[in-house]
């Protein structure tokens, strides 16, 4: 059986991409609501960090994607480790493999 890495994002940006070697990154808020057992709308944020590692869609996203931008993204979730102070260090990281810019209105449009 053959198995898939497949995480796929939808949210806003929250900063101006940053670029780093040829790639980028990019901060990307997701936003949930349920009812809590005492019958309250609760509401909470979650930030994931995005690495664009392909040199043209990194190149596009820092030109074309600014802060309160809406972005969909399908990504690849990568583990790894390095060494500091003697000490390893584990990562998890979410790499784009496919990234678009959305076009959702601005945020007030999407509450009403």
């Amino acid at each position: 059986m053959r198995t898939t890495n497949l995480f796929i994002l939808r949210g806003r940006v929250g900063q101006t991409p940053k670029a780093f070697n040829k790639a980028a990154k990019i901060n990307v808020a997701t936003d949930r609501a349920w009812t809590d057992g005492k019958g309250e709308r609760r509401e909470e944020t979650d930030w994931v960090t995005v690495t664009i590692l392909n040199e043209n869609a990194a190149a596009w996203a820092i030109a074309n994607v600014a802060k309160g931008d809406a972005i969909y993204a399908e990504c690849r979730i990568a583990d790894g480790s390095y060494k500091k102070d003697g000490e390893t260090i584990y990562t998890t990281d979410i790499i784009a493999n496919v990234f678009h810019k959305l076009d959702l209105g601005s945020r007030d449009d999407a509450a009403a």
